[in-house]
């Protein structure tokens, strides 16, 4: 979509063939203190956006925003023009497939029964919870209690959920998976194939939206990148390699990055300018 400005009429945004959008969303968990600021984002099918920003930024919180699971104090999430938080569970779940930062679970469920739970809007053909655990390589743990696998393996169980809510939706137009942090507990290799695993969705016209630490991650995967600044305003917003930037940056968090290039010449990590002495 090109480089964006901060400040973007809500008009424009479905302009660009958006299908979700913030339209000038501000939101506080205390009315002392607004979190988000008069916030206009767009987000579009087939696409992987990452939303990057300082801890404290409203990050997580746009994603439960265009979830349905928080409401907006002015503004609103419209999906196609819909207010979300006028749809259904049932529909909600039909479109919009939630990955929380940290997944608990009450009782003891198994792997294969907590990527089942994804499910929930849908008649699932018989052993489709064991496919989505082989796509995230975790069949062989199937059985095995939740609570019992180690923190990136929980994360890939959560994707799993998520691809059996919103991955084998092929005739439901309008799909997004909203994925806060899924690889921050994975190790490298687990990483790059979930991030490789949500551009294949993405690829199968499907918006992902990811909020993301890793900037390296964002320059490989991302399309679109949203940056919030601390005050919890939109920065800028557009095609991640030009949005991306060490000036962006250094403006919202504080302190200077060197870009570092792949063989190809291509943007591939940032990193401090300078060791602390």
């Amino acid at each position: 979509m090109g480089l964006r400005p901060a400040a973007v009429r809500v008009e424009a945004l479905y302009s660009w063939g958006v299908t979700l959008a913030l339209e000038n969303v501000s939101f506080a968990y205390e009315t002392s203190r607004p979190l988000l600021r008069d916030v206009s984002a767009a987000f579009a099918l087939g696409k992987v956006t990452a939303i990057i920003g300082p801890n404290g930024a409203g990050k997580s919180t746009i994603l439960k925003l265009m979830a349905g699971l928080r409401h907006a104090n002015a503004g609103r999430v419209a999906l196609r023009g819909i207010d979300v938080s006028g749809l259904s569970l049932r529909e909600r779940a039909k479109r919009l497939a939630y990955l929380p930062q940290y997944s608990q679970v009450a009782f003891d469920y198994t792997a294969e029964e907590v990527v089942a739970m994804g499910e929930f809007a849908q008649a699932a053909a018989p052993g489709a919870a064991r496919a989505f655990l082989q796509a995230v390589g975790l069949e062989s743990r199937a059985s095995d209690p939740f609570r019992t696998l180690s923190a990136g393996q929980q994360q890939r169980a959560t994707v799993a959920r998520a691809l059996a809510q919103i991955g084998s939706r092929t005739g439901v137009e309008d799909r997004f998976l909203l994925a806060d942090e899924p690889v921050s507990a994975m190790d490298p290799h687990h990483a790059v194939s979930t991030m490789t695993l949500l551009c294949q969705l993405a690829a199968d016209g499907i918006g992902v939206v990811v909020v993301l630490h890793d900037l390296s991650l964002a320059l490989r995967f991302a399309d679109e990148a949203v940056i919030l600044n601390e005050d919890g305003r939109v920065h800028a917003s557009g095609a991640c390699r030009e949005v991306l930037s060490a000036g962006a940056l250094r403006a919202v968090f504080g302190m200077e990055f060197e870009q570092l290039a792949d063989s190809r010449g291509d943007p591939a990590a940032f990193v401090p300018a300078h060791r602390p002495a």
